[in-house]
């Protein structure tokens, strides 16, 4: 009987911990510095956010659906794709995004060459 009990629990923690797991979500925005957020979700604003982030800003990410501004936690993930229209691999972790894929959009699709998608 202590078997079977010990058994069941170890069931019943191991499906709790998969749905209590974040999900990867694909979105399609904007990396955008911190200062200017949703101001910088457009093409125009590439080398601004180069150099706040240089200047050690923070990136975020603005979805393109509601333009949401997003922090991201795991900042080196967007390294180089300052100022790009980006679809990401990403889930939510302590309010913060964890952004697992990046690939740049190009103006009529996605680009894809190695340069533009990189795993992190």
């Amino acid at each position: 009987m202590k078997k079977i009990s010990v058994f069941v629990l170890c069931c019943l923690a191991l499906t709790l911990a998969a749905f209590a797991s974040p999900k990867s979500a694909k979105m399609t925005g904007w990396v955008s510095d911190a200062m200017c957020g949703a101001k910088g979700a457009n093409a125009g604003h590439m080398a601004c956010a180069k150099k706040c982030a240089a200047a050690g800003e923070a990136l975020v990410f603005v979805d393109d659906k509601d333009h949401k501004v997003m922090k991201v936690a795991n900042q080196d993930s967007l390294k180089g794709h300052e100022g790009e229209h980006v679809q990401i691999m990403a889930s939510e972790k302590d309010g913060a995004l964890q952004v697992d894929k990046v690939t740049t959009m190009a103006e009529k699709g996605m680009k894809s060459d190695n340069k533009s998608e990189q795993m992190h």
